[in-house]
C-alpha cells in the first residue's frame, strides 16, 4: 500500500455529510485505503450519546450502500484502546503498523482544523501525516488564529497531488461540497422529531428508531 487517509470522529450519528464528503474526497484523490476512525472518548466534545458499538453499527450501515471500489474501511484501534483518544497516538500507531514510507493523511473539517492548537501534542501531527482540510463556511484565513495562519504559511501546498505523494508535513485545503451540518445539529433535530431524510441514510434512521437513540 502506497497511501492511506484517516477520517476520525465520533460519528454520533454518522450522517450524509460524513459519507458524501468521504466519497467526494476519494473520487478526487483516490487513496489506496480510506479509514473511518471512530473515537472512543472524544476529549474536546461532549460525551458521545450512542455507545461505541452503536456508532460502529451505524457506520457499517452507512457504508453498505457505498461503491466498494472507494476502499472504505472502519478501523477500531481507538475504540479498542483503553486510553483517551489522542490523534497523535493513532498516527503513531499507523506509522508503526504501515511503515515510514507510506503516505499518511489526516482528513478534517476546517472547524476542527481551527481548533488544532487545543489538541494534545498538536505540533507533532505534521511530523507524522499530512492534513487534508475540508473547507467550511465561516472558516478562512481571516477567522483563523495566528498559530493556524503560521501553520498554513509553513505547510500549505496548492498542489493537490502532494497530499497523495508526500509522506507527511503538507496541508491542502479542499472543497468537498456544501455539507454544513453537524452530528450535534442532527441529534437536536432528532430530539425535536424533525424529518431528517435528507441528512441521514434510511438504514440509520431505522436503526436510531429501533434503538431509541437521541430521543432526549
Amino acid at each position: 500500500m502506497r497511501n492511506l487517509i484517516i477520517f476520525g470522529g465520533t460519528f454520533d450519528p454518522p450522517h450524509n455529510g460524513h459519507i458524501n464528503t468521504a466519497i467526494n474526497v476519494q473520487n478526487h484523490f483516490n487513496f489506496e485505503r480510506f479509514l473511518f476512525l471512530p473515537c472512543k472518548t472524544p476529549l474536546l466534545k461532549n460525551q458521545a450519546t450512542a455507545t461505541p458499538i452503536q456508532r460502529i453499527d451505524m457506520l457499517n450501515l452507512a457504508l453498505t450502500t457505498v461503491d466498494k471500489t472507494l476502499n472504505f474501511q472502519i478501523d477500531l484501534s481507538e475504540i479498542n484502546r483503553d486510553t483517551p483518544s489522542y490523534m497523535v497516538d493513532s498516527l503513531q500507531h499507523f506509522r508503526k503498523q504501515f511503515g515510514e514510507q507510506i503516505v499518511l493523511t489526516l482528513l478534517m473539517g476546517a472547524d476542527a482544523f481551527s481548533q488544532l492548537p487545543y489538541w494534545h501534542a498538536w505540533t507533532k501531527l505534521l511530523t507524522l501525516a499530512n492534513i487534508l482540510v475540508i473547507k467550511r463556511a465561516g472558516f478562512d484565513d481571516k477567522t483563523h488564529s495566528d498559530l493556524i495562519r503560521e501553520l498554513l504559511i509553513k505547510h500549505e501546498t496548492k498542489d493537490s497531488t502532494a497530499i497523495c505523494e508526500q509522506k507527511y508535513g503538507a496541508i491542502y485545503r479542499f472543497d468537498a461540497g456544501n455539507f454544513d451540518f453537524s452530528s450535534t445539529w442532527v441529534r437536536k433535530e432528532l430530539r425535536d422529531n424533525k424529518d431528517l431524510s435528507h441528512y441521514l441514510p434510511e438504514s440509520i434512521m431505522q436503526y436510531i428508531k429501533q434503538n431509541g437513540l437521541y430521543s432526549h
